[in-house]
Order: structure tokens, then C-alpha cells, then sequence
């Protein structure tokens, strides 16, 4: 039997796992976590109760195999494994709307790292969703903004309905820049550009830290001390401070660390006489060595203060015991099951964020072009209020490019993320 997954509507008013379970909140109460709880009590909710209309939901329930709880893994021989694609112009499906996907090969004239991941996403979506009404075209485009305007032009005469690029941010940038009535609408899964119709639909590091922020000023934590790595760029770094403030919180200093723990230590060194005044930390950073700022904070002696990570750390780090304690929000991770297995048969590697993204944004697309056709892919339709559910989770897109989660809770105990809340079912 072959399983293809199908494109449904969430329900209001539940919490639906990617099968259609009732995900119940964890309401036991115990070590660590019982202050972030009482938080949680405080008033940090948001009401999920009157919400109106469907969300258009990307809940990739199994056709045909739902009663016992099939996945899409199953079926499949353990030696499904494709090696990946080197090929120029390369094509994801057969036929029905183009999607060009823009991601730079690496040194070896290969995709690999994040590009690789994002392309490999990217074939499974068309292969469970496509049906025939949707197919990729992957552009490299390593050789940097120079190639933008011939390869969106060549696009736009293919007839692409959609633009993905993960690049640097010059190329996303490019792309963004040019006028909406020469090319597509953008999906970027890099670092955050401006741009019309350009939407910036990767992990938002900055919108989990502030998720956990307003926790934080639920219970009165609203001086905010921040550590980010010294590659985070200045625009974030503003981005960042702006959503802070407007979170209810203000920011007493900012210090940025290199990756290695002799720098994180010293950072917090660097910063005793913020941390004074501060009643909050929050460390940014993709990284095991965001934990040593936990663990040089903590060592000061002070035991009157709220740390707080981001989707972006690793799973490594929750196994660092400094980091007990840390609040983490982050995207529906659960969502994720329904492909991990079969993407770890068909890749030989585990599922990563990245490849997550490019599934969605393949499947945004596959969606609108099912429901809509060709013409769905549109900024109307695209910043619909009710958002869509993906396998990173729930989220929407807004007019200014911006991407909003709804974020899961959680505690770093004893080498995991122990939950706090769940993740909304709607917004």
C-alpha cells in the first residue's frame, strides 16, 4: 500500500498531533520547573477559547491509513536511501506548478550542510504532497548575487509560482529587492531580509527568545541582560532589542561571546556589572557553548535570576547540567514525527530543522495549488490570518515578511526539555 500524505484542516479548539491526536498538557509539577509553571498561571496564557474560522492547516494525516495509526515510514525498505543530488538544474517531480528552490553548492560542487538538508526536504514534500500538481526546480547559486537577476528572470518564464532560497544574505537580499512584477513571491529560509511579497519562513530564533521573554514579564522578570554570538548580525541585534522592549521588558546590556567556553566566561566577566541589575538572561545561539554562559552566570552566586535559551541551541546542550533550569521555547516538535522516520530511511541521516523548513515550504505551496490552483500562491493567501500547520509546526505569515510561531514550553531537567505548555492549537 502506498501512504501519501493529504492536506486537511486543523480543528479549533484541540491540539492535533500530525495524526489527529490530542496533544494534553503536562500538568505534573516538580523540581525546576514549578517556578516557570507558577509563572505560567500568572497570566501568560494566551486564550486559545473564541477563535473563529479553521486554521488552513498543513495536518499531513495519512490517506486510507489513519484508523491504525500508520506513518509514512512504514512501507518502506531500510535500504532506501538515495544519495544526494549533484545534478545541474535538477528537478523534483514530473510535472504540475514550478517552485524554484535557490540554494548555493558547497566547495566539492555538492549540496551539503543546511542547503543540503533544505533540498532534501524539499523532494520528500513534492514526493508526499506533489501529486502530480506541483514539481521544484533547483537552482545553484553559489556563485553570489551576480546570478540573481538571470535566474529569477529565467523562473518568471517558466512560469514558477514560488521562489525558495536559502543563501547568503547578499543573494536573498538581491532577490527580495527586485520589483513583485518581475518575479514570484519569496520564501527565505536564511538569515531575515525586507522585501515585498518576501517572506522569511526559517526558525526564528529571535521569536522563540521572545516567546520565553514575555513569560518572563508575566512573572516579573523584565530586566534583561543578553548574550549573543559575536557573528549575530546588527540587524538582528536591533531586531532583537526592539522586540524586547516591545515584550514589556527592557535590556540592561548586551555582550557577545565567540565559540569557545574561554569566551563565553569571559563575556560574563565582561558583564558582571549589567548582570547586577539584571533579573533575566538570555543566551542566543546555535551552539553547546551558550550553556557555559549559564554556567559562569550561575557560578557568580546568584540564585534570584531567570535564564532563558532558544529553539536554536542544540539537543546536546539540555544534557549540559548548567543549563537546568533554562526555559526554552520552541516550534511544535511533535509535528515533525510523521517524516522523520521515513527521511532518515531515505537520507541515511536524521531529520534537522532545515530539512523541516524546506518540506514547508514546499507544502504551503502544494497546498495552495491543490486547494486554489496555480494562481493560490498569492500575498493574499499567503498572510492568511489563519496561518497553516506544517510539520514545524503552527505558524503564519505576516504582510511585513515577518513569521509568527506558536511555541511550545519547556525546562531544561536533567538532560531534556521537560514540558511546560503546549503549543496552541490555533490563532
Amino acid at each position: 500500500m502506498r501512504h501519501r500524505a493529504v492536506i486537511r484542516p486543523a480543528a479549533v479548539g484541540t491540539i492535533t498531533g500530525m495524526r489527529g491526536e490530542v496533544v494534553r498538557e503536562d500538568h505534573s509539577e516538580n523540581g525546576l520547573s514549578l517556578g516557570w509553571r507558577q509563572s505560567l498561571s500568572s497570566g501568560s496564557r494566551r486564550a486559545q477559547s473564541g477563535l473563529l474560522g479553521l486554521a488552513l492547516g498543513l495536518c499531513l494525516a495519512v490517506a486510507g491509513c489513519q484508523s491504525d495509526g500508520d506513518d509514512l515510514a512504514n512501507g518502506l525498505g531500510k535500504t532506501d536511501v538515495r544519495a544526494p543530488s549533484s545534478a545541474l538544474d535538477e528537478t523534483l517531480g514530473t510535472r504540475g506548478a514550478e517552485i524554484t528552490l535557490m540554494i548555493p553548492k558547497g566547495a566539492k560542487g555538492l549540496y551539503d550542510g543546511i542547503a543540503r538538508d533544505i533540498r532534501d526536504g524539499a523532494a520528500l514534500a513534492v514526493d508526499d504532497l506533489g501529486d502530480e500538481k506541483i514539481s521544484v526546480k533547483v537552482i545553484d547559486v553559489s556563485a553570489g548575487s551576480a546570478v540573481v537577476p538571470a535566474a529569477v528572470d529565467a523562473a518568471k518564464a517558466r512560469g514558477s509560482v514560488l521562489l525558495v532560497s536559502y543563501a547568503t544574505p547578499a543573494v536573498t537580499a538581491a532577490i527580495a529587492a527586485m520589483p513583485v512584477d518581475k518575479r514570484p513571491p519569496l520564501f527565505n529560509l536564511g538569515e531575515h531580509v525586507t522585501g515585498a511579497d518576501a517572506y522569511n519562513l526559517g526558525d526564528d530564533e529571535i521569536g522563540s527568545a521572545m516567546e520565553a521573554v514575555r513569560t518572563a514579564v508575566a512573572n516579573k522578570h523584565t530586566k534583561v541582560m543578553v548574550f549573543v554570538p559575536g557573528d549575530l548580525g546588527s540587524a538582528e541585534e536591533t531586531r532583537l532589542a526592539s522586540a524586547i522592549r516591545g515584550a514589556g521588558a527592557s535590556i540592561v546590556g548586551t555582550a557577545r561571546y565567540q565559540l569557545n567556553d574561554a569566551s563565553a566566561a569571559a563575556a560574563v566577566q565582561s558583564a558582571a556589572a549589567q548582570l547586577k541589575e539584571a533579573d533575566t538572561v538570555l543566551i542566543l545561539g546555535r551552539t553547546v557553548i551558550a550553556t557555559t554562559v549559564v554556567g559562569a552566570v550561575k557560578a557568580t552566586g546568584r540564585t534570584d535570576i531567570a535564564f532563558i535559551g532558544t529553539s536554536a541551541w542544540p539537543p546536546q546542550a539540555y544534557r549540559v547540567s548548567a543549563a537546568n533550569g533554562t526555559l526554552i521555547a520552541r516550534s511544535d516538535t511533535d509535528s515533525g514525527k510523521l517524516i522523520a522516520t521515513r527521511y532518515q530511511q531515505r537520507y541515511a541521516r536524521a531529520l534537522t530543522a532545515a530539512a523541516s523548513s524546506g518540506y514547508d515550504a514546499i507544502a504551503v505551496a502544494a497546498g495552495l495549488v491543490r486547494t486554489k490552483g496555480e494562481g493560490g500562491v498569492s500575498a493574499a493567501n499567503l498572510t492568511s490570518a489563519s496561518g497553516f500547520r506544517g510539520v514545524t509546526g503552527l505558524f503564519r505569515l505576516r504582510k511585513d515578511g515577518s513569521v509568527e510561531r506558536r511555541y511550545s514550553l519547556g525546562v531544561i531537567e536533567g538532560g531534556d526539555l521537560k514540558p511546560l505548555q503546549a503549543s496552541p492549537a490555533a490563532f
